[in-house]
């Protein structure tokens, strides 16, 4: 399978990335890969076997509902890896306008678990 965004990379990023078979190789591309996705969390520790959370350009960061593991080709585990990041943030919006409705908005807004895209799809 092809990773399609990989599209965004220049030919010596790109090459950096795939000539490589460390996970974390793939961090100081996210942004250009990612829309406004800064970091990944492997974990625990220093571990490169787990992908745990996502950390934007603005500080907020989520945890994803299943862990993804970097396992086999980078393009493979990539679009793993963006296919969750789909999943989490659906669920995420889901739970928010479920409890939009239950909350007052302000409180609702300033929740800790509440990132600011879905507060705004939310709303």
């Amino acid at each position: 399978m092809v990773q399609p965004r990989f599209y965004f990379l220049s030919d010596e990023d790109l090459l950096q990335v795939l000539g490589t078979s460390d996970p974390r190789a793939i961090q100081p591309h996210l942004l250009k890969l990612f829309d406004n996705c800064k970091e990944l969390t492997f974990g625990p520790g220093q571990s490169t076997k787990q992908i745990t959370h996502m950390k934007s350009d603005e500080g907020e960061c989520y945890q994803f509902e299943n862990i993804v593991k970097p396992e086999g080709n980078i393009e493979d585990w990539m679009c793993r890896l963006d296919e969750e990041m789909k999943k989490t943030l659906h669920v995420f919006c889901k739970k928010a306008v479920y409890y939009y409705a239950k909350q007052d908005r302000v409180e609702w807004i300033l929740a800790p678990e509440q990132i600011g895209m879905v507060a705004l799809v939310g709303s």
